[in-house]
């Protein structure tokens, strides 16, 4: 039996580690919410009062909300899963690129196309050598439709 129960909860932590996130920050005035944070609809995020916190969902959706006494409430339904691969892409481009030294062929801005919709931003960051330009469009992107600065 005690099997059984260990097994149970492996596998609903398997599940749950396999489920996409709904929700990622994309610029906070509190310190401790960092960008590229993955959130899900309906959760309470411990925002500092007076602060605000600046999400975006993988349909290119951006929301700004307001804390109060209480942080805030994400809004919405949960994402579709097919969602999840485009959730994946946009987060890898929020996230803080690696540090360090990297190796390889490298193009010049000149070489990767414009991009001009979140599907084109996240198409570019699918070509060799863009992920830069991919990550300076989508914070235009994201300026541009109301996620303020970083």
């Amino acid at each position: 039996m005690r099997r059984f129960i260990l097994g149970v909860l492996l596998a609903a932590g398997v599940a749950g580690a396999a489920n996409a996130s709904d929700y990622i920050v994309v610029n906070s005035t509190d310190p401790g919410i960092k960008r590229g944070m993955a959130l899900d609809a309906g959760m309470r995020v411990p925002v500092a009062a007076g602060k605000s916190v600046t999400v975006m969902r993988a349909s290119g959706e951006i929301t700004t909300l307001q804390a109060g006494a209480a942080g805030v409430t994400l809004p919405g339904a949960k994402l579709a899963a097919s969602d999840g691969a485009k959730f994946d892409s946009l987060k890898s481009l929020i996230d803080p690129p690696p540090a360090g030294r990297t190796f390889g062929a490298r193009r010049g801005g000149a070489l990767c196309p414009d991009a001009n919709s979140l599907d084109d931003i996240l198409k570019l960051a699918d070509t060799p050598g863009c992920k830069s330009e991919a990550r300076e469009a989508l914070d235009a992107y994201i300026a541009k439709n109301g996620g303020g600065a970083n």
